[in-house]
């Protein structure tokens, strides 16, 4: 498995020019109808995944294709992968095998959402790795969003270090 993270700040107008021209027709006029931000950091996920499953598939970024789940998960053929923003950042994770990937900026818990888990975290890291932890359970098994309640840690489960962040990227056996 390898993951990656991307500062949206950081990339340069050229790189997101190219990733720009690597998106289908469909994608292009779906994020071009968001807000700024959010056009970034879809751009910059779609770039940062087609650039590590072109690097792991061996074909041009331009060649690789996405379809969806009824879930909306993204999948391509030949490998397994995850995207997640939050803040500034963007990350992917390339795997094998099913996989599962949340980010989220260290920020105060929404109160709505900090009773719905109540008595499971003490801090607000711990509840940002908490959630980050379902979130990516989610992704990796192919449930739903309205699941967070119910999911289950799937069967790897690593917190990659990123100052700010909690991470979570899960992966299936």
């Amino acid at each position: 498995m390898e993951v990656r993270f991307l500062e949206i700040t950081s990339v340069q107008p050229e790189h997101l020019a190219l990733w720009e021209s690597w998106l289908a027709p469909e994608k292009r006029q779906r994020i071009d109808r968001l807000p700024e931000r959010k056009r970034l950091l879809s751009l910059c996920g779609d770039g940062l995944a087609r650039e590590m499953l072109s690097e792991k598939l061996g074909i041009s970024a331009e060649e690789i294709s996405f379809t969806f789940t009824e879930n909306g998960k993204p999948m391509t053929p030949g490998a397994y992968f995850s995207i997640s923003h939050s803040g500034d950042m963007v990350g992917c994770a390339v795997s094998e095998r099913e996989v599962g990937l949340d980010i989220e900026q260290l920020r105060p818990v929404p109160h709505r959402l900090g009773r719905a888990l109540a008595g499971e975290w003490e801090s607000r890291e711990d509840f940002w790795r908490l959630w980050t932890g379902r979130e990516a359970a989610i992704k990796c098994l192919g449930g739903k969003v309205w699941d967070w309640k119910r999911a289950e840690d799937a069967d790897h489960v690593v917190h990659p270090e990123l100052p700010g962040y909690a991470v979570t990227v899960c992966e299936k056996e």
